[in-house]
């Protein structure tokens, strides 16, 4: 895959240590590539941006902005409020995705139903695919995401998470870790998301699930944009 998370004005962008999150599944964490503005300066611009009341600011931009109303991780002890990514559960046919490599919505769905009963599909990553999933909000704090997984003993998922900008510019790019298999459907650990922090101009953001080892199927993928729980 070619490199990603170049700043704005061509500048090679700075690479820093970034946190992530806890889970029941083995995960490898990895860097931030993000644009050249320092920490420090997000910082100030959350803590300002908090104290004006500011949320999530692509709502006018025609991404999809969903409330986090559930909690689909709860009887994993995840009491946090989540919402959903843009056709995360593939009911759609992977509707906005993008889908590289042999990614395809396939027949079965995971045994825990968390949108609802009703769902009948998946998405298959066999080795060397990737899936790109559409835009969405994300709000100063957003903290982390998750989302089912099952796949040969072994296989392995590399998330990415892509801050965009205007015109769907990249302002950063989160390589939150590996996600193993345990041949069972399981949730993902919870991927943190620098902090709850965000990358100066950012509008939205998009997950890049990438199989970088056997064959993996996801389901129902969440965002934490509001950092409860």
């Amino acid at each position: 895959m070619p490199p990603m998370g170049e700043g704005r004005h061509g500048r090679a962008p700075e690479t820093v240590y970034g946190d992530c999150g806890q889970g029941g599944m083995m995960k490898t964490p990895r860097m931030v590539r993000r644009a050249s503005a320092p920490v420090a300066i997000a910082s100030v611009l959350t803590a300002l941006a908090l104290s004006l009341g500011v949320g999530s600011g692509a709502a006018g931009l025609g991404v999809s902005c969903p409330d986090p109303t559930t909690q689909p991780f709860r009887p994993w002890s995840d009491y946090a409020r989540y919402a959903a990514v843009p056709d995360g559960g593939f009911e759609a046919g992977a509707s906005g995705w993008s889908l590289q490599g042999g990614a395809k919505v396939v027949a079965g769905n995971n045994p825990f139903f968390l949108r609802g009963s009703g769902d009948r599909f998946s998405l298959s990553l066999p080795a060397g695919s990737s899936a790109t999933s559409p835009p969405m909000c994300i709000a100063l704090l957003s903290s982390k995401m998750r989302f089912l997984m099952t796949g040969q003993t072994g296989s392995r998922l590399r998330v990415q998470i892509l801050y965009r900008g205007l015109v769907s510019s990249t302002v950063g790019v989160l390589d939150g870790g590996s996600v193993d298999s345990s041949g069972a459907w399981a949730p993902s650990p919870e991927l943190g998301m620098l902090g709850g922090l965000l990358p100066l101009l950012t509008q939205s953001v998009q997950f890049r699930l990438v199989a970088t080892s056997g064959s993996s199927r996801v389901d129902d993928l969440y965002l934490d944009p509001w950092k409860i729980g």
